[in-house]
């Protein structure tokens, strides 16, 4: 990988230049540290330039992140990445029994092209994909007859929509007696939702860590104790922070159209002290410390996850960053840190996507232009921002 972005990538042949380096300097995941971070606003500014020449058009598609601090971009991956990043979530299912012939559901924020469709499955893959979970009694109440038709052994979900399905379920007493674990990915499994998952489905909770950009991945056995650190698809390194934490920077294998090589994901992590119980040889992370977020409840009722809510930034290449706070039940101040180029158009166009995955005619929306948003104390910029009791609503 770096031979071939020194070779074809003119961003890294200038980075490589500039450090006195040559590809054979880097021989090694220790050599790593000689070459310059990669950070997201690099990758704004100098996307052409990190596209390999020539491009392979055929075997690349386009992806996009909103990111933990909800900053939208969007990057090219190779579609074997793709492959890599599948295999290595089957892996994970392996180990946790996954059987041929096992159905897996997977409940995330997909929308479909109908906006009444349901579900799509596949009875080739046995896979079931379901809409979104921040729905209306009614929804929620089909999505579980649903998983209970097709019976699914693994529910795969993010947290937020796992935490929306299972108090819904507590709530009205249903239940689903096939599952053998779920396993959530992409937002913070925040203790409590967890616990209340694990007793909701009566399985176990299974938190997987990846990113879009599918430069480090890290993920729990049956143990649940820590996260195995995968290098087959990306290297992953922890990079000290000044307050004593690490923060997971990146290097993918896989992606020879657009590699991101040291690429900042800033998502802070913990190192794990000892080998997981389970016996196998993974370096392992302790704890995950990333992807921060609230859960967005509207005057209707309804419960909308976190990661849905980041598609609405998607393509809106005129926000640099973008945050949603609830100040009331029916009030949403959607702060936006433009780039010079930000129109009214593009304002309008980010409502009406805002509109459409919160579903709600009784929420008012205010779009607040800001020169930044405040960091945590953790140096994160959480996407949605709550001023809610959620205690009260969920």
């Amino acid at each position: 990988m770096i031979h071939h972005a020194y070779q074809n990538v003119p961003y890294y042949r200038e980075v490589f230049d500039e450090a006195g380096l040559k590809p054979d300097d880097v021989r090694t995941v220790q050599d790593l540290n000689k070459v310059p971070f990669l950070t997201k606003e690099i990758v704004r500014k100098r996307k052409v330039d990190l596209i390999a020449c020539p491009a392979p058009a055929l075997t690349a598609e386009l992806a996009f992140t909103g990111g933990s601090t909800g900053a939208p971009l969007d990057f090219f991956l190779d579609i074997s990445a793709r492959a890599m990043e599948r295999a290595i979530e089957l892996r994970q299912l392996l180990w946790l029994g996954y059987e041929p012939g096992d159905v897996v559901a997977e409940l995330k924020a997909e929308t479909f092209a109908n906006p009444g469709k349901m579900y799509r499955y596949s009875p080739v893959a046995r896979h079931l994909r379901l809409g979104p979970a921040g729905a209306d009694d009614d929804t929620l109440e089909q999505t579980v007859r649903l998983l209970n038709k097709f019976r699914p052994a693994f529910i795969t979900a993010y947290p937020s929509a796992l935490c929306i399905l299972t108090r819904w379920m507590e709530r009205n007493r249903k239940t689903i007696p096939s599952l053998k674990y779920a396993v959530t990915s992409s937002e913070t499994l925040y203790p409590a939702m967890k616990e209340k998952a694990q007793q909701v489905l009566q399985c176990k909770v299974i938190d997987h860590y990846g990113q879009n950009e599918l430069v480090a991945v890290a993920s729990q056995c049956a143990e649940a104790d820590g996260y195995h650190i995968q290098m087959e698809q990306a290297v992953l390194e922890l990079v000290p922070t000044r307050d004593g934490e690490y923060e997971i920077v990146g290097t993918s294998l896989h992606n020879q159209c657009m590699p991101f090589i040291r690429y900042k994901t800033e998502d802070l992590a913990e190192k794990g002290a000892a080998p997981c119980p389970c016996g196998r040889k993974h370096p392992v992370l302790s704890e995950v410390k990333g992807r921060h977020g609230d859960i967005i409840v509207t005057p209707e009722g309804n419960l909308i996850p976190v990661a849905a809510m980041t598609y609405a930034f998607f393509h809106i290449e005129s926000i640099k960053e973008g945050q949603v706070v609830q100040e009331t039940i029916d009030t949403l101040r959607i702060k936006v840190v433009p780039w010079e180029d930000f129109t009214d158009a593009a304002e309008q166009l980010l409502l009406h996507r805002l509109k459409y995955y919160l579903r709600s005619h009784r929420m008012r929306l205010f779009v607040e232009r800001v020169d930044e948003i405040p960091r945590t104390i953790r140096g994160k910029r959480p996407f949605v921002v709550s001023h809610l009791n959620l205690d009260d609503y969920l």
